[in-house]
């Protein structure tokens, strides 16, 4: 007998957040260096106590980033002199950002001089690490309903996919890929016990999307449709292979 295939699913959503940086010129004198520091590490937390893992560190002006691991911890390198632009490196107060999805921006003040760090400056201490943890505040709030939430790859009944979405802050903008109609664009499948993922389109291929404010009244997008209803591609290919 021929072993079932099964899929867990789940929508496609995302938030937008504007990211702002900048720079100024050298504020300093020229002995503030007394040997290249070009590395800085510290710590990033969710205000929520959520996984702190994954949390992208962009530093502004230099286009290098790092990842926090399972605590929150992270070490971030400037690149080569030679490679930043500007002979002897570049100097000036650089902003190091902080972002993680549906969480609000965070960053931390730090001062370079001829491409190098400047210790105990900014929100570095003298050891070259932050004064102080990053904690970002959650700004939207999604919950997702399936029913049901896995199935056999012939299920002939209907699916449900139920998206609710609710401001913590003020507002959030919401960006819905692929959205036709005011429905959910999409919905990813995930192959039970393999890492095979596809994608099922209402509207295949649709150049389309949804910008939507969102407040703090829960606000939701729904897509109901059978497996047997769409065609089905890998999410990483432009194939219509079957499930």
């Amino acid at each position: 007998m021929k072993k079932k295939k099964s899929f867990a699913l789940f929508p496609l959503v995302a938030a937008v957040l504007n990211l702002i940086c900048g720079c100024t010129s050298n504020p300093f004198g020229d002995n503030e260096i007394s040997e290249e520091k070009r590395k800085i590490s510290g710590v990033a937390q969710l205000a929520d106590q959520s996984s702190a893992k994954g949390i992208m560190v962009w530093m502004a002006g230099f286009n290098v980033s790092a990842l926090t691991d399972e605590n929150g911890r992270f070490e971030i390198a400037l690149p080569p002199k030679g490679s930043q632009g500007s002979t002897g490196g570049l100097s000036g107060i650089f902003n190091m950002y902080f972002f993680v999805a549906n969480y609000l921006l965070d960053s931390a003040q730090v001062v370079v001089q001829n491409g190098a760090f400047v210790y105990g400056r900014g929100d570095v201490n003298k050891d070259g690490k932050l004064s102080a943890p990053r904690s970002l505040r959650r700004f939207l709030r999604i919950s997702t309903a399936v029913l049901p939430a896995a199935v056999e790859k012939n299920f002939a009944d209907r699916i449900g996919v139920n998206v609710t979405l609710e401001a913590i802050v003020d507002s959030a903008t919401v960006l819905f890929p692929r959205s036709v109609g005011g429905f959910l664009g999409a919905v990813f499948f995930k192959r039970v016990g393999s890492e095979d993922l596809f994608i099922y389109e209402p509207v295949v291929g649709a150049n389309t999307r949804d910008v939507t404010v969102i407040g703090k009244a829960p606000r939701s997008r729904l897509l109901v449709f059978t497996m047997l209803q769409f065609r089905c591609r890998r999410a990483n290919t432009k194939s219509f292979p079957i499930c």
